[in-house]
């Protein structure tokens, strides 16, 4: 969830900007996006469109604590919500992640997507996302509202990602806490509409925002698509004929976003650079209106 990138791609594919008359009847026009941003493209918050309301900060490794704090408090201050990433593996322990908590609590964070993070090995006793939950410390500073990682095509750290993101939801669920899942992006949607009709199924509710991949290159969209471990995009992407001309095309999500069913918001990873990605954003939501 929390890898991103700044690279500057060019040119334009219409493999996934097919025109379409008709935008499929689940994209209506009060279509919520949110989008994240590293900690050190806070400078450039300016140029996200002002219709999106939540910005949430990656915290990679290399990250610390304080400079998503930092990057909070300037969303923040802008009148926008900061949903900071808060990464497990990343604490040393208790202590260490209570620092970061009553940090974050000054800036007027509310909410947090909580994921183990990138690290392969813990920092310390802090191993995994529950680890934190039973430390009882996000309700001592003011965060009662929690994003929970969904993965559409599996996660390659955790092969049993589906049962601790159910293990989470029910533990916001006992705790009275409000929840939500925000996925990993795809490019798979007969794969991503599959795996929310199962959820549906077994009698999730929680609202579900599925990640969208920003106006990017194919060699972009295939290096992220095997760090972030989504196989299946991998799969779609190669059926492209990825030749060296077309690795340098950039794709615009539009058939995607078309294709997908059942979602309640649309989160955006803007791999080709937040200012393509506002630009287009902003190119979608007027067409969208048409």
């Amino acid at each position: 969830m929390e890898i991103l990138t700044t690279i500057s791609d060019s040119l334009e594919s219409d493999r996934f900007m097919e025109p379409s008359d008709d935008l499929q009847e689940n994209i209506e026009q009060n279509t919520t996006w949110s989008m994240e941003i590293l900690p050190n493209n806070i400078a450039e918050v300016s140029l996200i469109p002002e219709f999106i309301n939540e910005i949430y900060i990656t915290m990679i490794p290399g990250v610390t604590c304080w400079e998503t704090i930092e990057a909070a408090q300037q969303i923040q201050a802008v009148g926008k919500q900061a949903v900071p990433h808060i990464a497990a593996r990343s604490f040393t322990g208790a202590e260490d992640l209570e620092e970061c908590l009553s940090g974050l609590e000054a800036a007027g964070i509310k909410r947090a997507l909580l994921i183990g993070g990138g690290h392969s090995e813990p920092a310390g006793k802090i191993s995994c996302v529950m680890d934190m939950l039973k430390t009882g410390l996000f309700a001592k500073y003011g965060i009662n509202a929690f994003d929970f990682a969904g993965h559409p095509e599996g996660n390659p750290d955790d092969p049993n990602s589906a049962l601790h993101m159910l293990e989470k939801l029910r533990w916001a669920e006992e705790q009275g806490a409000f929840a939500r899942i925000v996925t990993q992006w795809s490019l798979d949607t007969e794969c991503t509409n599959a795996w929310i009709s199962r959820l549906r199924e077994k009698g999730v509710n929680n609202p579900i925002h599925l990640g969208i991949p920003g106006p990017s290159t194919l060699k972009t969209l295939m290096r992220f698509a095997k760090v972030c471990g989504v196989k299946a995009s991998t799969t779609v992407l190669r059926k492209q004929g990825l030749n060296l001309s077309k690795l340098m095309f950039v794709n615009k999500p539009d058939k995607i976003i078309e294709e997908l069913r059942g979602y309640d918001q649309l989160h955006l990873f803007p791999f080709g650079g937040i200012e393509r990605s506002s630009a287009w954003l902003t190119e979608w939501r007027t067409k969208s209106y048409i």
